[in-house]
């Protein structure tokens, strides 16, 4: 394997996320204010969100799509700095599942809807998720609440779930250019309270209801992983 592909093929890590309806509980109303405070905070200061490829991955990415006519994303793992192009290696039904391109790498996440519902192979995973309440939230673009479920293997190979509140804010319009997609598109930032913490991940959702990048914590061991779709 070359350098440039053992950079862009360096890590993998999995995960799985468990959604369910709304709720008006005092606990979430709570949870919705705080979030939009920090929310609007951070979006005073922020800095850019999608950082620029560099040369290597830009050569990918057009390798990637000039290879065939299917479906490509862009996966960058925060807490490594580690970038992969993924392709489709299965279906079934509404979900995807994504691997590296131009390897037998079978380290995978599984989407639905552009969201990612599940990880194998990359040792802390995450098993198995429920999306309908995150897909619409999303879809609606606007202010609400639900809980997510976060469902982890802990070092004795048992399930471990996470329950976080969840407050969805929507933003600003903004354009969105990834490899052969360029679109307009509506950032909605998502700020969650669990018992021992908080994270926050963003979604960039086209008029049509797409989500064509999501930035999402997938837990202590995982960190955030951004995908960003190409096509």
């Amino acid at each position: 394997m070359m350098p440039s592909r053992m950079l862009i093929f360096a890590v993998w890590v999995l995960s799985a996320l468990a959604v369910t309806g709304c709720t008006n509980t005092r606990e979430g109303v709570s949870v919705l204010s705080v979030g939009k405070t920090l929310i609007d905070s951070r979006r005073s200061q922020r800095e850019p969100t999608r950082e620029i490829p560099d040369a290597v991955v830009q050569r990918e990415i057009r390798r990637a799509l000039n290879s065939s006519d299917g479906p490509f994303a862009l996966m960058r793992i925060e807490g490594t700095g580690s970038v992969a192009v993924l392709r489709v290696i299965e279906t079934n039904g509404p979900y995807s599942t994504w691997s590296a391109w131009g390897t037998s790498e079978r380290r995978s996440v599984s989407t639905r809807g552009g969201v990612i519902t599940s990880t194998r192979g990359l040792g802390t995973d995450l098993m198995s998720s429920s999306v309908n309440g995150l897909l619409g939230m999303l879809s609606r673009r606007e202010d609400g609440i639900t809980k997510q479920v976060l469902r982890h293997l802990d070092g004795e190979n048992q399930i471990e779930e996470t329950e976080a509140y969840c407050a969805f804010t929507p933003d600003q319009r903004q354009a969105y250019q990834a490899g052969a997609l360029a679109l307009q598109v509506t950032r909605v930032d998502v700020f969650c309270k669990t018992d021992t913490g908080t994270f926050d991940n963003y979604y960039l959702v086209s008029d049509s209801g797409r989500i064509v990048e999501s930035r999402t914590w997938l837990g202590e061991g995982l960190g955030y992983f951004v995908l960003s779709h190409l096509r």
